[in-house]
């Protein structure tokens, strides 16, 4: 797979920080995790389903492999339901703007060598007029179409690479699609037309041709934020914010969400760089707190049977709500837990705005605050 320097996955950070290119060029590649390889293999079983007219059930026991992983697809729980749910709203879309021409994952250029990327599928309605680039994704925070930079500059490089260039020919209507089945509705679109692509193009020029550093939450999953020290001075200018007024406040707290993010990235990249033998003054790599465990449970059993009851030895608590489920599902049992189990928040926490969970009243929250005083 190719990788352009600015893709459809840096776009939002390419648009707000432009000089972030060049500070990431220098930067060791950071290993894919487990969420990555899996949205990878799902992607893989997508785009062989689509290419060659095949449903996910076809492809269980395909092996997946990436950078010496391997994994059969099917051997995990939600493998296929994920990847048929997908396929569905897919197959769903395409047939609503009755699609009769679609091309899988074209690599498009928008400046070549520099900006581009991989398109999951581009496809083009029956009459020319309506083209719709669609992305995949296998994760669970939702991610929307609206204004999508990614999805913009994939509309800007499949406009003039002559891979998918003539799509364009009467186009008036553009669909910009997200298909995620960790999400609900599974399948989010958001239409609009050259208008607002010629806007973003202007903005997108004019960012390919600066080298500005502008910190902020954009700066949440790029590489080099934790070596960067535009990123750095604006972290530490944050401590030196007063909270004696309610807009100091505000600016604390609109910066609260960055600061923790930028922390535990910086965390996670000093321990890689610690695990590979890069010296990092005033840290080290130890080991977490042991715990202690039978080094052979059936041996100390039949040992302490002589000492005390059996029943004693033992304890037996009933499987949680989820294991239940599954134990259930497992065993094809028909059977509803729905009136025997209940949810309850165990308190309040902080969270962003756009967090989906619903606000908690301020006068509930009051109401808790007198019980614990009591």
């Amino acid at each position: 797979m190719i990788h352009l320097p600015k893709g459809g996955s840096t776009a939002t950070r390419d648009l707000n920080c432009p000089g972030n290119t060049e500070k990431c060029k220098d930067i060791p590649p950071r290993p894919a995790g487990p969420a990555a390889r899996d949205g990878s293999m799902k992607h893989e079983i997508m785009e062989i389903c689509t290419r060659d007219n095949r449903v996910p059930a076809d492809l269980l026991g395909h092996l997946y492999e990436e950078d010496g992983f391997k994994h059969v697809f099917g051997a995990g729980d939600d493998d296929l339901v994920q990847v048929e749910i997908a396929f569905k709203a897919q197959t769903d879309l395409l047939e609503a703007f009755d699609v009769d021409e679609f091309i899988v994952e074209p690599f498009v250029q928008y400046i070549p060598g520099l900006s581009g990327g991989s398109i999951d599928l581009i496809a083009l309605s029956g009459d020319g007029t309506t083209i719709l680039i669609i992305d995949n994704k296998f994760g669970q925070v939702a991610v929307s179409p609206k204004e999508s930079a990614q999805h913009g500059v994939y509309a800007l490089a499949s406009q003039v690479d002559p891979t998918t260039e003539d799509l364009w020919f009467k186009v008036d209507n553009i669909v910009f699609a997200v298909n995620q089945p960790r999400t609900k509705g599974t399948m989010s679109i958001w239409e609009t037309d050259h208008k607002w692509l010629l806007a973003f193009k202007e903005r997108y020029d004019k960012a390919l041709a600066s080298s500005h550093l502008h910190p902020g939450k954009h700066c949440n999953w790029c590489p080099a934020a934790p070596y960067c020290e535009t990123k750095r001075i604006s972290v530490m200018a944050t401590n030196l914010l007063g909270s004696k007024t309610r807009d100091e406040l505000q600016a604390s707290a609109d910066m609260l969400e960055e600061v923790d993010i930028w922390l535990k990235r910086a965390k996670e990249e000093l321990y890689l760089q610690l695990t590979r033998g890069v010296a990092i003054s005033g840290w080290k790599i130890i080991d977490k707190r042991a715990t202690r465990r039978w080094r052979d449970e059936d041996n100390v059993a039949v040992e302490l049977a002589g000492e005390m009851p059996v029943d004693l030895l033992y304890s037996r608590t009933l499987l949680t709500p989820p294991q239940m489920e599954k134990l259930l599902k497992k065993q094809k049992a028909n059977f509803d837990l729905t009136d025997f189990i209940v949810s309850e928040s165990s308190g309040t926490t902080l969270a962003p705005a756009d967090h989906p969970s619903d606000a908690v009243l301020a006068s509930d929250v009051q109401g808790h605050l007198k019980d614990l005083m009591k």
